[in-house]
């Protein structure tokens, strides 16, 4: 026997809401380009920064993008972060910053702040291209703790065919790439 189904139109209005949504964000799934530092294309003008490590003014990138409970993926400089979906609950501004692209140093900043404790682990992505191909397999993520003031490792994934370090990331804070302790570029 068939049956017919009624659906109400809360439902509809509100999964056409989803997908309009889902539709303006960035998906995970989407393919991954190398970001261009320049200001005409990433829409950031390029400025003069004092980095964590000390010295020197460079250029800068920035984005901010809105990631909601589809996730979405973010670039800047050397860094991508990629949000799964469900890591989520609630749409957040999520800004990723290499405040000098002569080290390997990136900040990631949320907002709402609340957010910045995530359900499902988030993934930190350096490009490692500019380190030395010696470090690159004993390189990882470190985490700047401001409580200690010092950096933390982290558990990181090293791919030497594509020279990238990942790291799970359970919030954001301060990051770079290193090796021994020390900047890795």
């Amino acid at each position: 026997m068939l049956r017919s189904v009624r659906v109400s139109r809360s439902f509809v209005l509100g999964l056409t809401l989803l997908l309009a949504l889902a539709g303006c964000s960035n998906m995970p799934t989407a393919p991954v380009t190398p970001s261009d530092t320049s200001a005409g294309s990433s829409g950031t003008a390029p400025s003069q920064v004092l980095s964590l490590l000390g010295g020197g003014t460079s250029t800068t990138d920035s984005k901010t993008v809105a990631i909601g409970l589809l996730g979405g993926v973010v670039s800047a400089g050397d860094f991508t972060v990629v949000f799964p979906p469900g890591a989520l609950l609630t749409p957040a501004a999520v800004t990723v910053t290499q405040p000098d692209l002569a080290h390997s140093t990136v900040q990631l900043s949320i907002s709402p702040a609340s957010a910045n404790r995530f359900l499902v682990p988030v993934l930190l992505t350096a490009n490692a291209r500019k380190m030395d191909r010696s470090l690159v397999a004993v390189s990882c993520i470190s985490y700047y703790n401001p409580s200690t003031g010092k950096w933390e490792d982290l558990a990181s994934t090293v791919n030497l065919l594509g020279l990238t370090v990942s790291t799970p990331l359970s919030h954001f804070s301060t990051y770079r790439v290193s090796s021994d302790g020390k900047a890795g570029w």
